[in-house]
């Protein structure tokens, strides 16, 4: 009978010590050994904490500090646990078993404490205590019953205090893996990219949370089958897609490849995967890899370019205004001319009484057809005077630094180094800003140009703005080849160029703008090499000069 009661008694012990061992969280942990030590030592109520740094704070709620106090567990729930100063020195500092029985002693459970017991309160504390560090405590009461903390109930308690210590090491590493988990699931969120490990044997993928998102994949696919990746995958780049990843697999080499991806409800997703090839511990050959979602950025590159063709198209638009102007100019006299020497022949010929009448209507058809063309032209001198700037507040600063992005590949693509002298505090000006874009946008890529052809010293592109009285100037200044001195008078000369090619009007188009503005364009030479532009603009708004 005495065995089958140890028997009972040890069959209990190894449950209490099986069910804590299997905890793998603090709050588990925790209740468990609360749990298993009230159940055996029969005590009337208790309390764990377990503390990251051998510190027991005197309030235990969702405000502590979650590096100073890992989990409080009460029964019944208490919110304030204190130990008194006696009984934390001895089990913290020293690491001792406490037992107290005191006609003076009170519950460490302060919202306990506040009833009435018949009887003293017998107090048992174990501390937990891992690799000679105090990481918690086991606090007991029991209600006037010493009896209940034998030298033999202490020492079970002793063991289950000692197998929670035990496993508080395993659910550190586990919270810090869960820790790990999380940070990397939020950084793949914010980076828009998935990872994955598939098969080449198997031809099953193992993939991230982000991963599964991005092909719009069920969770609960767990390993993913190949052709579920691949009916994801637009039908017109699927056959790109398998060509490149079977030349991966051929030649084992690295894997990089930009598709798209059609999800369920018909969002395309463009995406950017790579990868590597590497032996598995079974022997099978697997490619890890990333899954970029880059649809943000491609449309951004998109409006990049259609920003990019929007400043081309208005340079164009004004160089074939500036042509027109320029035909005007020089058409309008001979067509004068032709006019004022048909109206003369009529005079002449309707002197003379033979075969006038047939002459005369000859003649009247090429004025006719002259005062059109007259017309036409004038029509078009309309068209080029009355184009209308649409005049807003602009921030200098911010119309040159949107340039740079406009001509970032043309600075990289001609190993050009930017160096920018910008005035943070220049005020607004008023203008056009398309039209000072396309200013800005001709002398960079000018200055760009000018560069080519340097070798053997540093291609520096400087651009500064300054407030220069009551304008803002701005410089673009180069280390290119510069110009000779009849070079730089001839150089905003309409049909003027330099360039094999050019048709000699966009210097022409920018002076114009910027004077127009109420500014003024030069060139000047750089200190060392190249050349310098610049211009002003007023930072008072002025009725626009007639143009």
């Amino acid at each position: 009978m005495i065995l089958d009661k140890n028997t009972t008694e040890i069959e209990s012990i190894s449950r209490a010590l099986q069910g804590i061992s299997k905890e793998i969280s603090f709050e588990g942990l925790a209740k468990a050994l609360l749990k298993a030590s009230l159940n055996h030592s029969g005590a009337s109520r208790g309390a764990v904490l377990l503390s990251e740094e051998g510190e027991l704070l005197a309030k235990a709620d969702a405000s502590f500090p979650r590096e100073k106090a890992r989990f409080f567990a009460s029964e019944p729930p208490v919110g304030d646990f204190q130990l008194s100063a006696e009984i934390s020195e001895k089990v913290l500092t020293r690491q001792e078993i406490v037992v107290r029985q005191d006609i003076s002693a009170r519950s460490a459970m302060i919202d306990t404490a506040e009833r009435s017991f018949d009887g003293h309160v017998v107090q048992l504390c174990v501390p937990l205590i891992h690799q000679e560090r105090t990481i918690g405590v086991l606090y007991l009461e029991s209600d006037g019953d010493q009896e209940r903390f034998t030298s033999g109930c202490i020492s079970v308690l002793s063991m289950l205090a000692s197998q929670a210590a035990i496993s508080f090491e395993s659910a550190q590493l586990i919270e810090a893996l869960r820790e790990t988990n999380l940070w990397m699931i939020k950084g793949q969120q914010i980076g828009r990219m998935g990872s994955y490990r598939w098969n080449t044997r198997t031809q099953l993928t193992r993939a991230s949370r982000e991963c599964y998102r991005i092909f719009d994949i069920d969770r609960d696919v767990n390993p993913v089958p190949f052709d579920v990746f691949t009916s994801r995958v637009h039908a017109d780049d699927i056959a790109g897609v398998l060509r490149a990843l079977m030349q991966a697999v051929r030649t084992k080499s690295p894997f990089h490849h930009e598709y798209r991806v059609v999800q369920r409800d018909r969002t395309t997703v463009n995406v950017v995967a790579v990868g590597r090839f590497a032996i598995s511990p079974t022997g099978d050959m697997e490619m890890d890899g990333i899954v970029t979602d880059v649809t943000e950025r491609k449309a951004a590159e998109r409006a990049l370019l259609d920003a990019r063709n929007e400043l081309a198209r208005a340079v164009r638009l004004a160089s074939v205004g500036e042509l027109a102007g320029s035909i005007i100019h020089e058409i309008n006299q001979p067509l004068t001319g032709i006019i004022t020497s048909a109206e003369a022949c009529v005079r002449w010929l309707s002197r003379s009484p033979e075969g006038l009448a047939e002459a005369s209507r000859s003649v009247s058809r090429v004025i006719e057809q002259v005062h059109r063309a007259s017309d036409i032209v004038a029509g078009l001198r309309t068209l080029v005077r009355e184009a209308q700037f649409r005049l807003t507040d602009v921030q200098i600063n911010e119309a040159i630094e949107e340039i740079f992005v406009l001509l970032k590949r043309d600075l990289e693509q001609s190993a050009v180094a930017l160096r920018s002298k910008l005035d943070q505090t220049l005020p607004m000006v008023k203008a056009d800003k398309v039209q000072i874009q396309q200013v800005l946008l001709n002398l960079v890529r000018n200055a760009i140009e000018a560069m080519n052809s340097v070798d053997g010293r540093a291609r520096i592109l400087t651009v500064s703005s300054i407030e220069a009285g009551d304008h803002v100037c701005v410089r673009i200044s180069d280390t290119g080849v510069g110009f000779d001195e009849d070079g730089k008078r001839r150089l905003f000369d309409a049909l003027y160029t330099t360039k094999a090619g050019g048709l000699g009007l966009g210097l022409s188009i920018c002076r114009k703008i910027i004077t127009v503005h109420g500014g003024q364009l030069w060139v000047e030479d750089s200190p060392a090499h190249g050349a310098t532009f610049a211009f002003t603009l007023p930072l008072r708004p002025n009725r626009l000069a007639a143009s």
